[in-house]
């Protein structure tokens, strides 16, 4: 297929290639600081934030659990000392929020002389009851609602399991941080931090160019300048999306939605995940491209529809200075694609490279102008645009043996999408979790997509050429397959060849749902 793309979509996609965040280019020059004692007001992205969260009332939807894992001897004070560094360093991890002059602001507060992390010492448990205990104080701590005119905006919980084993637990509100934020700057920090204090030695990290504050005031500024070109773009796009429900779901959508979810865990094992990313190499896409691919042949599946949207969020962060701030700096992007041709599995993924390329061109203007620019009244049960939301984490950056991160140790019952799937991309295969609502799908529904998914994969894998209908039809034959308990073999099966691989993948993907 000849290369069309433009010299821009070209560095963009090269940003990709290199594991770089989906943000565009900088379009005009770096972010000055702002002058001393001026008013900061919420980010866009920081402000639906809290208009939606009003709505929510007291459901946790915003409240993120994460889990810092140490082994080996810790030295607490040293740990506090590391949080106390990071929350001095960043401004957004000690704002609060509130109304001045009928507008939405942010309000920096003083850092922290000294931040004590509440401590528990599980030893005198028996080991296998000591998970138990851990996980429901952690999630104890994640369902309290965080008061964003007060703050805090993160609460922590120090648990020892044994001399060689504790971990840190983490509630920290969505509105202070973003998937960058914890994998690559958090991370980070407290590895470096907590390592030099228990050695005695001073901070190495170096002050921050800009702060938070900053990039708000200089995005409201910004946003003026690309809306006229960026918004006549989206209207282009989204023009005669429909607006109702897609998925086939198990019970019918409540005028009110309750935001009940539950997790489930999904994944690929290495081997997959290398046949995966081989293919990519093949087809001159990205992993996200592919998977994204995916998962718009799973909706058809779960929906017989052709004109597909999935959510996804670029990363935001437009200039180099704000790569190593954490704060909240994502902004949604609906992701269309027609399925109405039939495509092949190859030319579906390249019809994802083309319009993440072009989103993420157009990434700028705040999804919310959008919505309201083209969505007359709201059905407040559902979003407008799309029911699916999908996200690739970016690279954890490096940690010792003595550390490691986690995000689905603990999930809080909530959702705010009909489906959200968070992928990671680990040494160990693509690892993620399936966020659902409780109210409308089934948990052996869920199973079901996610088997679905792993035969979709397994598909592709075989043979890419194979048209979005076929894999469908071998998808749901399969189904049967599993259903009536024989092997069913449709006209959309792969050749006789390729079955020995494809079972042998489903094999290994059903030691990991």
């Amino acid at each position: 297929m000849p290369n069309t793309l433009s010299d821009p979509k070209k560095q963009l996609l090269e940003r990709l290639l290199l594991g770089r965040n989906l943000a565009a280019p900088a379009r005009i020059d770096g972010i000055p600081r702002r002058p001393p004692e001026a008013e900061v007001p919420m980010s866009y992205g920081q402000e639906q934030l809290w208009v939606h969260s009003q709505f929510a009332h007291d459901t946790p939807i915003y409240n993120d659990p994460i889990t810092m894992y140490r082994y080996g001897p810790l030295d607490r004070r040293a740990l506090e000392r590391a949080l106390t560094e990071i929350v001095r360093r960043h401004e957004s991890w000690r704002t609060t929020f509130g109304w001045t002059g009928g507008a939405l602001m942010q309000f920096v507060q003083p850092p922290p002389a000294h931040i004590e992390i509440p401590y528990v010492d599980l030893t005198h448990l028996p080991e296998n009851s000591r998970e138990e205990s851990a996980r429901r104080m952690a999630l104890e701590d994640a369902l309290v609602p965080f008061n964003l005119e007060t703050g805090p905006t993160y609460r922590g919980r120090l648990v020892r399991f044994s001399e060689n084993e504790h971990r840190l637990y983490l509630a920290l509100h969505h509105i202070i941080f973003d998937g960058l934020s914890l994998y690559r700057v958090f991370v980070s920090e407290l590895q470096a931090l907590y390592d030099a204090f228990s050695q005695g030695l001073p901070s190495p990290l170096p002050e921050l160019p800009v702060q938070y504050g900053d990039y708000s005031v200089w995005q409201r500024a910004w946003v003026k300048t690309i809306v006229p070109e960026q918004l006549a773009y989206w209207k282009r796009k989204l023009a005669g999306a429909v607006h109702h429900d897609v998925l086939k779901t198990d019970h019918p959508r409540a005028e009110i939605q309750s935001y009940r979810g539950a997790m489930a865990r999904i994944a690929l094992d290495a081997e997959a995940s290398t046949a995966l990313k081989e293919l990519n190499q093949r087809l001159t896409v990205t992993l996200f491209m592919s998977l994204l691919a995916t998962f718009y042949i799973l909706l058809q599946t779960q929906s017989d529809e052709t004109d597909l949207i999935i959510a996804t969020t670029s990363a935001g962060r437009h200039h180099s200075e704000l790569e190593p701030l954490m704060g909240y700096f994502l902004d949604t992007l609906a992701l269309r694609v027609s399925l109405s041709d039939d495509p092949s599995f190859a030319d579906l993924a390249m019809q994802c490279k083309e319009v993440l390329l072009g989103a993420m061109a157009n990434d700028g203007i705040p999804f919310s102008m959008i919505v309201n620019e083209l969505v007359g009244k709201r059905n407040i049960s559902r979003h407008p645009f799309f029911q699916v939301m999908f996200s690739l984490e970016p690279p954890l950056a490096p940690l010792s043996p003595a550390w490691r991160f986690a995000r689905m140790d603990i999930h809080n019952g909530s959702t705010k999408f009909d489906i959200n799937l968070e992928l990671d991309d680990t040494p160990h295969g693509i690892e993620g979790r399936l966020i659902y609502n409780c109210d409308l799908f089934e948990e052996s529904t869920i199973q079901r997509m996610i088997e679905d998914w792993h035969s979709i994969v397994a598909e592709v894998i075989a043979d890419p050429s194979r048209r979005a209908s076929e894999i469908v039809a071998a998808v749901r034959a399969g189904r049967r397959a599993n259903a009536d308990g024989d092997m069913v073999t449709s006209t959309g099966s792969p050749p006789a060849e390729t079955m020995g691989f494809l079972d042998s993948v489903r094999r290994i993907f059903s030691t990991k749902s």
